[in-house]
C-alpha cells in the first residue's frame, strides 16, 4: 500500500519492495559467449588489469555482445569487477580459485548500476570516471574467471576490461591508530574507527572533498562473504576504497561509513563524519544524503543484531547533528521520501539485501530510541511494516480483522482487511516484532479453550498461520502490549491474574513466551491495562492504567522489569469506553494514546514526551463496529 503525505502526495522509499524484484536473470553465465585471448597486465601496486576489449577498438563494429576468458592464473587478488568507458547495461560472472584449492568457487553475479556512482555534471564524474559494477570481495586467490553479457543484444562497450585488487598487508599506520575516533568526538556519537584504523593510503584520494546537506540516509551492503572475521575488516575496506578509487576513477571510497557484522562502525569518504560529506553512493541523492553500508552479503543472511543497533546509533547521531528529524518526510529535490531507506528505493538494485531491507523498521524504530523520540514511536504496532504506528481491529458483524495503516503527518489510510474467522477470540494484542524477523506481530486469545496464539506478521500488513503457544491464558482478564520491558531486546507482554497480580512474560526472541513472572499486586482496582511505549521519555516503557474512579495512572518502568514510583495523570477517563496506545498517531514524535467513546467516536490524546497530554484530536465516529482495538 503506498505511503503519502496528508494532501495525497506519493512518498517515496516508504513501501517495501517484493524480495524478488531485484532477483539476478541467471545463476549461471551463458555457455555460448566468445572466448578472449587476454593475459592479465603486471599487477601495478596490488592493481591488475584483463583487457576483454581493447580500449582503441569499436565495439559496434566488432559486433560483440559477450565474452568470456576462460581460466586465468593471476598475482594474488582479494577484489574483482569488471569496468568500461562510457555507459553500458550489461552482466558480469565471475568464479575464482584460491592456491592449492582443486575446486572453483561458484559462478557470482556481478551486481551493477548506473546510479551507483557520483553525481552526473559534478567535478568527481567529470574527472574520467568509469563505468562498472560492485566489486566483489573474495578470499585471497591467484586464478580466476568471467563472462560478460551486453543485455538486450546490445554491443559491449569500450575498453571493457577485468580488474583485480589486492590491498597488501595492514601498513603500520592502521597496526599503530588509537581504538578511539580522533577526528571528532561529540555528545552521543558512537565509536567510529577512523580511515587509519583501516589503512586508508590517503595519497590515493581527491583532495578537497566536497560538502552537501543532511536530509536522509540510505542503507547499503557490499557483495562479499559473511563469514568473515575481525581482522578480515581493514583489508576488505581497502579492496573496496581501491576499486572505487584506481578502477571506477571516484575520488575517493563512495560510502560514507561501513558497519561490519560485528557491530562496529568505519569512517568511509573523508571530509569529517560529522559533516555532510558528498559520497557516490546513491546518484541523484548523494549531495542530500548519507550512506551506510553492510560489510557482507545480506539477500540470504540475517543481519546481527550488533550490526542493526550500530546503524541505528549512527543514523541517530548523524540526524541529531544535521537537525533531522526521523518522523519526518526527507526532501530531496521536491521528492518526498522515509528519511531512512535502502538502496534499492532510489535504484533497480537489490542492495541491501533482502534481509537487511525487510529489517529497515527496526533500524528506524532503534534510530528513535537513540535519539530519546518516544522510545519506539510505532509501539510495536507497525503492523505493515511502513514505520508508522497502525490501528488493528476485529469487525464485530463478520469476525474479520482489519488494518488501518498510520502515514506521514498523523492519522490512517484506508482500511486493509488482513484476516477472516476472528469471532473465536477474545483477545488481541500487537506486541511488537516477537520472532525477531523484522515484522511485527500478533497475539491472541481463543475464547473458547483459554490457548493463546501467535500470528506471525509478513510483508504488506499480511499475518502468517497462527501458531498454538500454550493454555491456561483464562485466569487472566487484562493484558498489555509493553514492549522491550526487562531490558533484553525482545518485547514483553504483561497479564493480569484474576487474583489483581500482575504478571510478565517475556518474549523468547522466535515467536514465543517464557513462563510468567508476577512484577505487582493490587491490579484487580484497575478497569484499563494499556502499554503505551515509553510514555514519559526517560528510554524505558511505561505502562498506564484507569483506576475504577476514573483516574488514569502512570507506571514508569525501570528498564530492567520493575518499575518506579506511580502518579496521577489525569481523571475523567471513566467516560471512554476503551484505551489502548503506544503509537505515534499524531505525527509529531511523541507516542499517544487513543480512547474510544461507547458511541463509537476514536480520539486521539497526543502525548507531550513528558508524561503529559496535548491536546486530543478526534479521528471520526464509527468505531462501535469494531472491537479488539489495539
Amino acid at each position: 500500500m503506498p505511503e503519502t503525505e496528508p494532501d495525497g502526495t506519493p512518498l517515496r522509499g516508504a513501501e517495501p519492495v517484493p524480495a524478488d524484484a531485484f532477483a539476478p536473470a541467471e545463476s549461471t553465465p551463458p555457455a555460448d559467449a566468445p572466448l578472449v585471448r587476454a593475459a592479465p597486465a603486471p599487477a601495478d601496486a596490488g592493481l591488475q588489469t584483463v583487457p576483454l576489449v581493447p580500449a582503441s577498438s569499436d565495439s559496434a563494429r566488432l559486433g560483440s555482445t559477450a565474452v568470456r576468458t576462460g581460466a586465468l592464473d593471476v598475482e594474488p587478488f582479494q577484489a574483482v569487477g569488471v569496468t568500461w568507458a562510457g555507459a553500458a547495461d550489461l552482466q558480469a560472472w565471475v568464479r575464482v580459485r584460491a592456491d592449492g584449492d582443486a575446486d572453483w568457487s561458484p559462478w557470482y553475479e556481478l551486481p551493477g548500476d548506473d546510479e551507483h556512482a557520483p553525481e552526473p555534471g559534478t567535478a568527481e564524474a567529470a574527472a574520467g570516471i568509469r563505468g562498472g559494477t560492485d566489486p566483489l570481495l573474495v578470499p585471497s586467490s591467484d586464478a580466476v574467471e568471467v563472462t560478460v553479457s551486453a543485455a538486450d543484444g546490445a554491443v559491449l562497450p569500450r575498453d571493457l576490461r577485468l580488474d583485480l585488487v589486492d590491498p597488501g598487508a595492514d601498513p603500520a599506520s592502521a597496526a599503530s591508530a588509537p581504538e578511539a575516533m580522533a577526528t571528532e568526538v561529540r555528545a552521543g556519537q558512537p565509536t567510529i574507527r577512523s580511515r587509519a584504523q583501516w589503512g586508508a593510503d590517503e595519497s590515493l584520494r581527491a583532495d578537497p572533498p566536497e560538502y552537501g546537506e543532511v536530509h536522509g540516509a540510505f542503507v547499503h551492503h557490499t557483495v562479499s562473504a559473511n563469514a568473515y572475521a575481525a581482522t578480515d575488516v581493514p583489508s576488505m575496506i581497502r579492496s573496496i576504497y581501491s576499486f572505487h578509487v584506481r578502477s571506477r576513477g571516484w575520488n575517493d571510497i563512495g560510502y560514507n561509513f561501513i558497519v561490519d557484522r560485528f557491530g562496529r562502525l568505519w569512517e568511509g569518504r573523508y571530509g569529517g563524519i560529522a559533516r555532510a560529506v558528498t559520497g557516490a553512493h546513491t546518484q541523484g541523492y548523494n549531495d542530500d544524503a548519507f550512506a551506510v553500508s553492510a560489510l557482507g552479503n545480506y539477500d540470504t543472511m540475517v543481519p546481527s543484531n550488533a550490526l542493526l543497533r550500530a546503524v541505528s546509533s549512527l543514523i541517530g547521531w548523524k540526524f541529531g547533528v544535521h537537525g533531522v528529524n526521523p518522523l519526518r518526510a526527507a526532501i530531496y529535490d521536491g521528492e518526498r521520501w522515509t528519511p531512512i531507506a535502502g538502496h534499492r528505493d532510489a535504484a533497480a538494485t537489490a542492495c541491501p539485501g533482502a534481509q537487511l531491507y525487510s529489517r529497515l523498521s527496526l533500524i528506524r524504530a532503534g534510530t528513535l530510541r537513540s535519539m530519546g523520540i518516544g522510545g519506539d514511536a510505532t509501539g510495536g504496532r507497525d503492523v505493515d511494516s511502513a514505520s508508522f504506528g497502525d490501528i488493528v481491529a476485529r469487525q464485530r458483524s463478520s469476525g474479520s480483522l482489519w488494518l488501518w495503516p498510520g502515514r506521514w503527518g498523523g492519522g490512517f489510510g484506508s482500511p486493509v482487511s488482513i484476516g477472516t474467522g476472528w469471532q473465536a477470540m477474545d483477545v488481541k494484542l500487537l506486541p511488537g516484532d516477537l520472532n525477531g524477523d523484522g515484522h511485527d506481530d500478533v497475539l491472541a486469545r481463543r475464547r473458547t479453550d483459554g490457548t493463546m496464539w501467535f500470528y506471525p506478521g509478513l510483508d504488506g500488513g499480511r499475518l502468517g498461520r497462527g501458531v498454538r503457544l500454550g493454555a491456561g491464558w483464562a485466569v487472566y482478564d487484562a493484558f498489555a502490549a509493553v514492549g522491550d520491558w526487562n531490558g533484553d531486546g525482545r518485547p514483553d507482554i504483561v497479564a493480569r491474574h484474576r487474583n489483581g497480580g500482575l504478571v510478565l512474560f517475556a518474549g523468547n526472541g522466535k515467536g514465543g513466551l517464557l513462563s510468567g513472572r508476577t512484577i505487582g499486586t493490587g491490579w484487580q482496582a484497575m478497569t484499563a491495562l494499556v502499554g503505551p511505549g515509553d510514555w514519559n521519555g526517560d528510554g524505558a516503557p511505561d505502562v498506564i492504567a484507569r483506576r475504577g474512579d476514573g483516574a488514569l495512572m502512570l507506571y514508569p518502568g525501570n528498564g530492567s522489569g520493575g518499575f518506579g514510583s506511580p502518579r496521577r495523570i489525569g481523571s475523567g477517563w471513566n467516560g471512554m469506553a476503551g484505551i489502548t496506545g503506544g503509537a505515534d498517531v499524531t505525527g509529531d514524535g511523541v507516542v499517544d494514546l487513543l480512547a474510544w467513546t461507547s458511541g463509537g467516536v476514536l480520539y486521539a490524546y497526543p502525548g507531550d514526551g513528558r508524561g503529559g497530554f496535548l491536546p486530543r484530536v478526534q479521528y471520526g465516529g464509527g468505531w462501535n463496529a469494531f472491537d479488539l482495538r489495539s
